[in-house]
Parts: C-alpha cells; sequence; structure tokens
C-alpha cells in the first residue's frame, strides 16, 4: 500500500513538472512572439488535450490580433494616401485664387473693395500657409520609413534656397547678412534638408523685422552649424516651448503663429539626425541647426 502511494506521489509529481516545464517553454515562445515581427504560433510538446486547447485559444487569439494590425497599417496608409491627394488637389485651386485675388487688387487700386480684396488675400495665404504645413507632416511620415540618403553639400543647397526666396527677401524689405562657409557636405536626405531651411525663411519672413542674418559655420571639428536670427518687433516668450506641436505663440498680432512651423523644423531636423535650438533674447530671435560631419553613413 505505502509502495503504491509512493510510486503515485513520484508519478503526479512528475507530471506536475512536465506540466510546469511546458507553461515556460509556451511563455518563453510567447514573449517572444511579442517581442518580434513574426508570424509562428505558439506549439505544445505534449499531446494534453488540456494543453492543446491551450495552444489552439492562443493561436487564435494572435491569428485575431495579426488580422488586426494588418487592417489598422492598410487603414493608415489610406488615410496617409488621402491626406496626400487631398493637399495636393486644394494647393492648385488655392494657388489660383491666390493670384486672382493679388491681380484683382494690383489692377484695381485705390478701388472702394480695396480693403475686402486684402482681407480675402489674407485669409487665403492663411489657408496656404496651414497646408504648406500640413504637406510637410506628410512628407515626414513618408521619410520616416525610408529616407533617400546621399551625398549634399549643405552650402549650395541653402545657397539656392536662399536664391529662390530672393523676390519675397527683398520685398520685404530685410537688411540680409549671409555667411555661408563653401563646400560643407554630409550624407543626408537633400528633400528633408531642403524643407528644414524653407521653413526656417518663411518664418523669418514673416516674423523678422528689419535685420536678419544667416550663417552656416564649423562649430567644431565634428559638427556645423546653421544660425537663422532675425530682429522682431516683440521678444517671444518661453522659447523652450516653441518647439512644441501644441504650443503657439503670435510675436506680432497680426501674424499667424509660430508653433506649427517650428514643430515641423525640429521633426525634421530630427528625422535627419540633427538638432533645433531656439533662443530669444530682447528683440532678437534665433534658430540654430546643428549637424555632425560623420552622420547617416550608411544608405538605409
Amino acid at each position: 500500500m505505502v509502495i503504491g502511494l509512493t510510486v503515485l506521489c513520484i508519478v503526479l509529481v512528475m507530471i506536475i513538472g512536465l506540466m510546469g516545464l511546458e507553461i515556460r517553454r509556451i511563455n518563453r515562445e510567447l514573449a517572444y512572439i511579442n517581442t518580434h515581427e513574426t508570424n509562428i504560433e505558439v506549439t505544445t510538446n505534449t499531446n494534453w488535450p488540456p494543453f492543446n486547447k491551450l495552444a489552439k485559444s492562443i493561436n487564435e487569439s494572435l491569428s485575431k490580433t495579426h488580422q488586426a494590425r494588418i487592417k489598422r497599417i492598410e487603414q493608415e496608409r489610406q488615410i496617409k494616401q488621402m491626406l496626400t491627394n487631398l493637399t495636393h488637389d486644394i494647393k492648385t485651386p488655392l494657388t489660383v485664387a491666390i493670384g486672382y485675388i493679388q491681380l484683382l487688387s494690383k489692377n484695381h487700386d485705390g478701388d472702394q473693395n480695396q480693403a475686402r480684396y486684402q482681407r480675402i488675400e489674407n485669409n487665403l495665404l492663411e489657408v496656404n500657409y496651414y497646408l504648406h504645413y500640413l504637406m510637410d507632416f506628410n512628407l515626414l511620415q513618408e521619410k520616416n520609413s525610408q529616407l533617400s540618403i546621399s551625398k549634399v553639400d549643405v552650402s549650395k543647397v541653402l545657397e539656392k534656397t536662399l536664391f529662390n526666396y530672393y523676390d519675397e527677401l527683398t520685398a520685404k524689405g530685410l537688411h540680409m547678412a549671409i555667411h555661408i562657409q563653401p563646400g560643407v557636405e554630409i550624407r543626408t536626405d537633400k528633400t528633408l534638408l531642403e524643407r528644414a531651411f524653407q521653413n526656417l525663411i518663411s518664418n523669418l519672413l514673416k516674423y523678422g523685422h528689419t535685420d536678419a542674418e544667416i550663417t552656416l559655420r564649423d562649430k567644431d571639428v565634428e559638427h556645423f552649424e546653421i544660425i537663422f536670427r532675425n530682429h522682431t518687433l516683440q521678444a517671444a516668450n518661453e522659447t523652450a516651448q516653441l518647439t512644441d506641436r501644441f504650443y503657439t505663440q503670435d510675436t506680432q498680432s497680426d501674424r499667424r503663429s509660430t508653433g506649427l512651423g517650428l514643430d515641423i523644423v525640429r521633426s525634421l531636423v530630427t528625422t535627419l539626425g540633427g538638432q533645433l535650438h531656439v533662443t530669444s533674447q530682447d528683440d532678437t530671435f534665433t534658430s540654430t541647426i546643428t549637424f555632425r560631419y560623420r552622420q547617416l553613413t550608411n544608405d538605409r
């Protein structure tokens, strides 16, 4: 009798031990599945019905989760594509409308409706302003998955971008001081770099007053910096928050907020492996981009 009970206890201990080992093995498989992009399923090394049912239930849950993830990714792709199509569809008629209202205002100078023309133009330009940043946001979403890395002459890119804004800078009446060190090169995504420069120059055009300075120079042996500095009518407070997408501040009462634009620049620069730092002292606002010379060395 005693021997029989002893044998029974030994068998039960062995069964419990095997069950414990099987549960730990299943847990390891689940931990791997949860931390890796994989379609593998949980398996069982026993023919015990409870473990077979457990493995089947887990795999059904994993399959449903996988299908839901695929559906979510496809929905996100469709939303991004819809936003891209909408922004481009809106951009063309908006540009035409701005052109017409500017022509109408110019040809009817002194007209009693001149003030109305100006209000219409201002509203159209404001829509264009936000559409511009929506297009940049879409571009960032596309580029985050695959950057187009190549050797880029940053000096030439900055010079070309400034040249494209020459008429607007001239019309603004800003006294420009430009100091661009030649031959500054890194491997980066040229499109995103251009967009960062365009946004900072646009910011300068909107809020700059009397004087502005753009400098490209070595910071030290490993880094270089691009500095956009301009005078403003009013000092910007809490500059540490200006690159926050949800924080905005008007430096001039008749101008649009600065927060969205600087957040886009921060996202562009960060995606390229650089840093954006903004400061404000008295009536001078400064945006500084810093890059390392040895960065993004491999094509992605």
